[in-house]
């Protein structure tokens, strides 16, 4: 049972900081309004005390004078100045009377004092007496002295005492509150202060902790611990930044696995795993003091060595490296022997820009691939510029596809022995809309590097399909056409369906569309995906097509299990076939070899009357090439079909306007 963490677990370090500085505020206000209110009573009782002193004080001083006029009227009661002071003790005897008024209201005690009031009386009555009695201002100043005098000073000094021991009161109640203050400050400090700082100094402390980690995560790679893209990128930009004032050379290594996709496949993730790590241990060992070195994903590292005097300073670091890398790589399973491919560019190859770098080097690497396995090749200009073409032409090819600029072009096909129209084979072409009309060997070489084959295969065989369509509403009869597969086609599992999918569309008989295979390509692939799609179509009716035949050295198993309808003889066993004996015992050879199989034959590149003659005596069905004719467009090959069947269905054989000598170009 999960129990959640109590409200004050909960708080960040800061909260927590807040909330002690808080209660440390209200704790010292609390304690600061307790002292006031001590010290304020304590003040207050001091003052009262200190005014009730003052005022017996001032009460004994008004007394003492009445004393000494009534002595003054005791002593001479008929002087001149008798009368005034009587008019003396009349004002001393008011006066005296008000401040004891005063002083026991102060006090807060209620009434007069008796003996007072009557002495004052008495002493009043005299200073309005027209006769002053000498005898009795002398009683009156014996009864002052004897009885009042005394009482007040006494008051006085009992008031002065409460006011020295107000003062003292006052005093320690200061310091109590001041101890106290100081105390509790001290408490909450201890408490509550110092436990808040050590945390929020371990939180500082775990923060700057995380922020390191994360920022190594974030420039490093987990697997390798090496310094990632972002990290690279950084660093080349700071050394490229100062290239310019730098003496010495700067060279990026690129490294790359040599087929490390098919060890990925046949080992699995893990063991590829400590692969990359073993790697980037040992190139770290390889490498010289002061370089760097970084991963950046799949099989890719990439080496900066610095302070280098030129570009050939730069091999033996590579060469260390293939070294290092050459030794086997014990993991889960045995030992393991990997070759790498390293492409090298200098800093001062091109522009001094990271993103510029790292792609001169990724070039460079290319370069050494495509030689072959554990090669090493420095970039050059003119690397950059074939890479620049194929970027452009992949491009462009990608837009070619797209805006129907790849089209379909179709050359006749002739039953031999009858001179009869017996198809077309659909051949691409692509529109350029500057360079105009290119070949297929301008373009589909690159397309099977790209993976746009199986796109523009697509393509050729919907635009077939439509041709076949809107030929059969013009009533141009088209007895089928042979449409070109490639091998990523062929491999699709989907493929029977896509093209049964596709001649429904159209209404079209499957026997109409003729699937045709490179020899090459058969003997390439023994995949079980490829046979059973070849089969699979077979069965449902297509016509299988083995073109170039010759070229490439089917086995005849193979032309049984791919279940071939017909072999297209390749060109170069038809070109001079009337003229040479060697070619018509070949050719004958692979005819017989077809007849008795039940597979039909058709000669490819047939350029000549003569190598016409030759071919139906040796006993080849069909041909096709210049001597009927060459590819045309749909337009072209519309009006091709509208002149055939003005002529019957027999279609006259001539070669070709302008094309003696020529080559067929008939390269699917």
């Amino acid at each position: 049972m999960s129990t959640s963490p109590s409200p004050a677990a909960s708080l960040t370090p800061d909260r927590q900081f807040a909330r002690a500085c808080a209660i440390m505020l209200c704790a010292a206000l609390a304690m600061l309004a307790a002292s006031f209110i001590a010290v304020e009573r304590s003040a207050r009782q001091q003052a009262l005390t200190a005014d009730v002193a003052l005022a017996a004080a001032a009460e004994a001083a008004s007394a003492q004078s009445m004393v000494a006029a009534l002595d003054m009227l005791a002593e001479r009661p008929v002087a001149p100045d008798a009368r005034m002071q009587q008019t003396r003790l009349a004002w001393d005897t008011e006066q005296l009377l008000g401040q004891e008024r005063d002083r026991l209201a102060q006090a807060g005690v209620e009434g007069e004092t008796s003996a007072l009031v009557e002495i004052a009386g008495e002493a009043a009555a005299l200073s309005q007496s027209p006769q002053v009695d000498a005898r009795e201002a002398a009683r009156i100043a014996a009864a002052l002295e004897a009885r009042i005098l005394p009482r007040l000073k006494l008051i006085a000094t009992r008031y002065r005492a409460a006011t020295e021991d107000a003062a003292t009161r006052t005093r320690r109640t200061i310091l109590v509150a001041t101890a106290l203050q100081l105390l509790g400050g001290a408490a909450l400090v201890g408490m509550v202060l110092l436990p808040a700082r050590r945390r929020i100094a371990d939180w500082v402390a775990r923060s700057r902790e995380t922020d390191r980690e994360n920022r190594f995560r974030l420039l490093h790679d987990s697997l390798t611990g090496l310094p990632n893209a972002t990290y690279l990128h950084a660093f080349l930009a700071r050394i490229a930044a100062g290239s310019e004032r730098s003496t010495t050379q700067t060279a990026v290594l690129r490294v790359d696995l040599d087929r490390f996709g098919i060890l990925r496949e046949t080992l699995g993730q893990r063991d590829c795993d400590e692969i990359i790590r073993l790697t980037a241990r040992r190139i770290r060992q390889a490498m010289r003091g002061g370089d760097f070195a970084a991963y950046v994903g799949h099989d890719n590292f990439v080496v900066v060595a610095l302070d280098l005097e030129d570009a050939n300073a730069a091999a033996p670091i590579a060469a260390r490296i293939q070294a290092a890398l050459r030794q086997p790589f014990s993991i889960r399973g045995g030992a393991r022997h990997i070759s790498c491919s390293i492409g090298v560019t200098l800093l001062s190859d091109d522009q001094p820009d990271p993103d510029r770098i790292l792609a001169n080097a990724r070039i460079a690497l290319g370069e050494a691939q495509g030689v072959g396995a554990g090669n090493v090749r420095y970039f050059r200009d003119g690397l950059r510029a074939e890479v620049e073409r194929r970027e452009t032409l992949y491009t462009e090819l990608l837009a070619a596809i797209d805006t129907g600029e790849l089209i379909p072009f179709f050359q006749p096909q002739i039953a031999l022995e009858t001179r009869a129209f017996a198809g077309f084979e659909s051949l691409i072409r692509w529109q350029h809309p500057r360079q105009g009309l290119l070949m297929p060997s301008a373009f589909l070489d690159f397309a099977e590097e790209t993976d746009l084959t199986e796109r523009i295969g697509e393509l050729v065989l919907t635009r077939s399909l439509d041709a076949i369509k809107a030929w059969d509403a013009a009533g141009l009869a088209v007895p089928k056409v042979g449409v070109n597969f490639a091998l990523a086609q062929l491999r699709d599992p989907r493929l029977i369906e896509k093209i049964k999918w596709e001649t429904e569309r159209f209404d079209i008989d499957p026997a109409r569309l003729s699937i045709e295979v490179l020899e090459t390509v058969l003997i390439k692939s023994d995949a079980d995906q490829v046979v059973r799609n070849l089969r699979g179509l077979a069965s449902s009716g297509f016509s299988i097509e083995l073109d170039d035949f010759g070229t490439g050295h089917a086995s005849i198993s193979n032309l049984r299990r791919f279940m071939v309808n017909r072999i297209k003889i390749d060109g170069s066993f038809v070109a001079g076939i009337e003229r040479s004996e060697e070619q018509q015992q070949l050719t004958a050879s692979m005819i017989a070899m077809a007849r008795a199989l039940g597979i039909a034959t058709l000669a490819e590149g047939v350029e000549t009357e003569g190598a016409a003659a030759m071919l139906g005596r040796l006993g080849c069905g069909f041909a096709q090439g210049f001597l009927i004719a060459e590819p045309m467009s749909f337009a072209q090959a519309s009006i091709w079909l509208h002149c055939v069947r003005e002529a019957g269905g027999f279609v006259p054989v001539a070669a070709a306007a302008g094309a003696g000598g020529k080559r067929d170009p008939n390269t699917p």
